[in-house]
């Protein structure tokens, strides 16, 4: 069996939604013939933690090394210089896992070192660790940096560019989560050779979605259309008023009441939003609920009636990971998200999605669902993990031959 070194600073317990494409790599490329050895932080290193993502028996390698949080640690009074987060809150992880890494190697032998953002830290150690050993090296960079497409995202010291130069140059191969993210960083860089440059999506996982626990969220649905949104919302990239508009007008047009609809948002304070709703007389359809854990959401997304994400122009080269969570679960989605972006390009092909960019598209899209009734989403299958994990492994197998 083959030998993967997975460098990854989201991993359980973390609460964090990256947590699953590392996890479930980990635990599916078992079945292809590849064995992975995790490096990962200590739990002391998390802001928040989530017991209920529990680590397969069958990955038998998991080795922690300690690392601040810099925003935590290094703040007095409750403030910190941003300077102290470059390239992000957890630099210091560096100074413990390189050594940490390069004894796993000398006792694992492993074929291949693969690291994953969004912490560009995690990049930085595989780069320390492949020139040491002079391994085939696969960056998951998933999204773009974000200072790529944020224009207010000025870093003081612009380290995470200059890691970003090192990964993209001196990688074997670099995947993106999207079609548009991996041409973005084609055209930054048009010196590489195109054949670096891969795309593996995320997914969902089937062994979740088979759990009692989450099965039984079928069993909890109410006489109300319930529609929910499961994450952060906020101005800047995902600003949720012109679904708030949108409820406003099949209000007043009595197409929808506190009777028969509710809009849930999953892990936000609303208080930022109530002179907003308050304005357009919808404050008895919108509910904004504290966060939970990630079985907890996938029970609540089963007892559901109809899914909602916001992905903005900001946004437009990513795709959410929960939306391959919103096909899976078979029910309807409506998606907030400009037409010119990649979440709008994956929902084409999905049965039963209706996106839009405005309020009217949007209550369109609420009529529609509301005429569906029971119809469930079929043909899910190819966003599977499972299946994700097969391209990954062709990838490595291509790097080993």
């Amino acid at each position: 069996m083959k030998r993967i070194l997975m460098v990854a600073l989201d991993f359980p317990p973390c609460k964090s939604a990256g947590v699953q494409r590392t996890l479930k790599f980990a635990e599916y490329l078992l079945d292809f013939g590849w064995e992975p050895i995790i490096l990962t932080v200590e739990e002391s290193a998390h802001e928040q933690i989530d017991t209920s993502q529990i680590v397969s028996e069958k990955i038998k390698h998991v080795h922690r090394s300690f690392s601040y949080n810099a925003s935590r640690d290094f703040s007095f009074r409750g403030k910190y210089l941003s300077v102290m987060k470059e390239p992000d809150r957890w630099w210091t992880w560096r100074f413990t896992a390189v050594p940490l890494g390069k004894k796993l190697i000398e006792q694992y032998q492993p074929d291949v070192i693969w690291s994953t953002y969004p912490v560009s830290t995690a990049h930085n150690i595989a780069y320390y660790l492949a020139k040491h050993s002079g391994l085939p090296w696969v960056a998951d960079y998933r999204d773009p940096v974000q200072s790529r497409y944020d224009d207010t995202i000025k870093p003081v010291l612009n380290i995470s560019r200059t890691i970003e130069e090192k990964t993209i140059n001196n990688a074997s191969a670099v995947v993106f989560t999207t079609d548009r993210a991996s041409i973005l960083y084609q055209s930054l860089y048009p010196d590489l050779p195109l054949k670096k440059f891969h795309v593996i999506e995320n997914g969902y996982d089937e062994g979740n979605f088979q759990l009692d626990e989450v099965k039984s969220g079928r069993e909890n649905k109410t006489s109300k259309l319930t529609l929910l949104h499961s994450g952060a919302v906020y101005v800047n990239g995902r600003d949720p008023d012109e679904i708030f508009k949108a409820l406003a007008a099949l209000k007043q047009k009595d197409e929808i009441s506190s009777d028969n609809f509710e809009l849930v948002f999953r892990g936000i304070d609303g208080a930022s939003y109530q002179s907003r709703i308050t304005e357009l007389n919808i404050t008895d359809l919108i509910l904004f609920k504290p966060s939970i854990s990630y079985m907890e959401s996938l029970k609540e997304m089963m007892a559901a009636d109809a899914l909602l994400v916001i992905q903005g122009p900001l946004f437009r080269n990513q795709i959410p990971g929960k939306l391959f969570e919103y096909i899976r679960s078979t029910l309807p989605i409506l998606a907030l998200t400009s037409k010119t972006g990649a979440t709008a390009d994956l929902l084409q092909n999905v049965d039963m999605a209706y996106s839009g960019e405005f309020s009217n598209e949007l209550v369109d899209g609420i009529r529609k669902i509301q005429q569906l009734g029971t119809k469930a989403r079929e043909n899910y299958q190819t966003y599977s993990r499972y299946e994700k994990t097969r391209q990954l492994v062709t990838l490595l197998n291509e790097l080993n031959s």
